[in-house]
């Protein structure tokens, strides 16, 4: 009797098809960016949520492939990632209401698994399995993707100042630096949703961080001040467009 062959779906056509018919929808965001040169592949991004509309909006116009972390739950079976959106992002971080929390995370419940493959999402988690994660990670950035981090504590929901960063980034930058020696480039970005424009911070780096006697924490802290900073210069420029 033959075995019968493991077919391994790939969703990517799936986002791509998603992605396309989202941007008839979704305006492009003004860009600003900061850096000279041309942002380069093998790096790390870092980024404000704005709600649900900062993932959304980057996604589809970012001027650069990426490859995102997100929550675990995102990657389960759907109970759980209905859960997750109903408890948590919904009702908890979004404050939205029952009903509409409800029927949010039901519809997007459905598509999320084959929208979050063909994004090729890496799971995070806030135990030891982070591990696991630092690995997916490294074997993208190996192939020159970079990984969009959002590293924003929105245990309190999200806020336009933001009010700490987690350190996740700095780990994964840590750990790639501990196997390759390559300190990688990490991009601080804002996104605003009222005015619809992104603005790309310089480029920092890790490894002056840490020599100037900085720990995790204290790195997390430093690059949330810069995107905050981001923040207004965002807003200064926009003001000095609408002037025009």
């Amino acid at each position: 009797m033959k075995k019968r062959r493991k077919i391994k779906l790939n969703f990517r056509w799936f986002f791509k098809i998603v992605r396309s018919i989202m941007k008839i929808f979704k305006k492009k965001p003004i860009i600003y960016n900061l850096n000279a040169e041309e942002l380069e592949k093998n790096a790390i991004i870092i980024s404000n949520h704005s709600a649900a509309s900062g993932p959304l909006t980057i996604s589809l116009y970012f001027p650069l492939f990426f490859t995102p972390w997100g929550t675990y739950e995102m990657t389960e079976r759907y109970r759980k990632r209905w859960q997750y959106l109903y408890h948590i992002f919904y009702r908890q971080k979004l404050g939205y209401n029952k009903f509409k929390s409800f029927l949010l995370a039901t519809l997007f419940g459905i598509i999320s698994k084959a929208l979050y493959k063909g994004m090729q999402l890496i799971p995070t988690y806030t135990d030891l399995r982070l591990k696991n994660t630092l690995k997916i990670s490294k074997s993208y950035l190996d192939k020159k993707s970079a990984i969009l981090i959002f590293p924003e504590d929105s245990n309190s929901g999200y806020h336009e100042v933001l009010l700490k960063y987690n350190p996740g980034f700095v780990h994964l930058s840590a750990y790639y630096y501990k196997r390759t020696k390559v300190d990688l480039p990490i991009y601080p970005i804002y996104f605003h949703k009222k005015s619809n424009s992104l603005i790309i911070g310089e480029k920092e780096y890790l490894q002056p961080l840490f020599k100037k006697g900085l720990d995790k924490y204290q790195i997390a802290d430093h690059f949330k001040t810069i995107t905050n900073d981001l923040s207004v210069q965002l807003f200064n420029r926009n003001r000095m467009q609408t002037v025009k």
